[in-house]
């Protein structure tokens, strides 16, 4: 018999709307030619259920619509970024006794800055959720997950969007975190296996087995705050072999003054295939994560492939739960043979190499600020100077880009 006082019921969510103003680009192309604005709508409402305090039940339906996008569905990605209609984002159920803990279903995986598995929740649909098996080892010296999945693709006109999909490539990863530690460290392997025989490398077709093993390392030395990620990937890309590296280091500093300023620069290194006839795969792939997200720009100009990127950022806090903050990116192509890469798909790419590394810089201002518990708004401006690549390679534009957001929390 379950009586009352066992059963723990919860409900909560978000309403998310957001005005974009697109100049000379949009979420497929650069160099439009075309100004652009529309309205990013997205509901989320959380049902939890929990069971004797270890058995929870989750459920989320997600409705994401877009008004004035001009973009038809069936030219965007197989996995919709901006339109899902009413559909489960999330369903899920777990177990958790401290030690070990099950969850299975859709879900969302996001571990730290999001490089390496990342819900992508910039974007109206979400980019990654998963149909996932998770089974977690907690212990005083460390936390591994076990993990593996496919993730969903959004697509507004089924319901519901396909459990276990087979048209995507299957994860399997154990993801490691060290305790007892006077830094965070993480470390990592993720395989990404597709065995459709689709895969088109230089050589031919093939199967994707994409191996990726890393570490994430985060700390704080008094005032200062320290970041570092390496991933390592080899494997098959069809009939090639992959042979890549990513690359990230990030130190900031804290003052203890009036508006607390941080300033923090970063490094970030995605290699590129240095020929693109040799039958080798040297781009970097981003693993999961990356995508709709504000990592390499607020943009969405650019992705961790083939990329090189030297950023410098400015935090305020005027207070507690109001924030400015500017950012500095000059990016280029890590090697002049391989391509600019929007998250998604290639831009422009020169197999000879003559066109430069240089693809410009990004500026990004925001500002965010909590009206109430229940609202948050927040603003941005953000512009791209195209560099000797862009403009080498075909028309290359001043592309710049507004936002306005609200959200609200029930």
């Amino acid at each position: 018999m379950i009586y009352a006082q066992e059963i723990d019921f919860n409900l909560s969510g978000s309403y998310r709307l957001r005005g974009e103003i697109q100049n000379d680009y949009n979420i497929k192309k650069y160099a439009t030619d075309v100004a652009e604005d529309f309205v990013l709508s997205r509901l989320r409402a959380d049902f939890a259920l929990k069971f004797f305090e270890k058995i929870n039940l989750h459920l989320q339906l997600q409705d994401a619509r877009a008004l004035g996008f001009s973009i038809p569905d069936e030219q965007l990605p197989a996995n919709n970024p901006v339109r899902d209609y009413m559909d489960i984002n999330q369903l899920n159920i777990s177990y958790d006794n401290d030690l070990i803990k099950f969850k299975i279903g859709r879900q969302q995986l996001s571990y730290r800055d999001s490089r390496v598995f990342g819900p992508g929740n910039w974007g109206n649909t979400g980019r990654y959720v998963w149909d996932a098996g998770v089974f977690t080892l907690n212990t005083d010296y460390f936390k591994s997950d076990f993990i593996v999945g496919r993730f969903v693709l959004h697509n507004p006109d089924i319901w519901p969007n396909k459990f276990f999909n087979n048209q995507v490539p299957t994860a399997f990863a154990l993801y490691n975190t060290v305790k007892q530690l006077p830094f965070d460290l993480d470390v990592f392997y993720v395989l990404k296996k597709d065995n459709r025989g689709i895969t088109q490398g230089e050589s031919g077709l093939g199967n994707l087995t994409s191996h990726s093993i890393g570490f994430w390392l985060n700390g704080n030395y008094g005032q200062w705050h320290y970041c570092t990620m390496l991933a390592s990937q080899f494997g098959e890309f069809g009939a090639d072999e992959i042979s890549s590296l990513g690359l990230f280091l990030s130190l900031g500093y804290n003052f203890n003054i009036s508006w607390k300023p941080n300033v923090e620069v970063q490094y970030t290194y995605g290699s590129g295939d240095k020929n693109p006839n040799d039958g080798k795969n040297n781009t970097f792939d981003g693993i999961f994560g990356g995508a709709d997200s504000k990592l390499y720009g607020w943009m969405n100009l650019f992705f961790w492939k083939n990329l090189t990127e030297y950023r410098i950022n400015f935090t305020l806090t005027p207070e507690e739960d109001f924030s400015l903050r500017a950012e500095y990116h000059y990016l280029t192509l890590s090697e002049p043979k391989d391509a600019w890469y929007f998250p998604g798909n290639a831009q422009r790419r020169d197999k000879e190499g003559k066109s430069g590394i240089e693809l410009g810089h990004e500026i990004d201002f925001s500002a965010k600020k909590k009206l109430f518990s229940f609202l948050e708004i927040q603003a941005g401006y953000s512009f791209f100077i195209p560099g000797e690549f862009v403009k080498n390679t075909g028309d290359s534009p001043f592309a710049d880009w507004y936002f306005l957001e609200s959200t609200f929390y029930f």
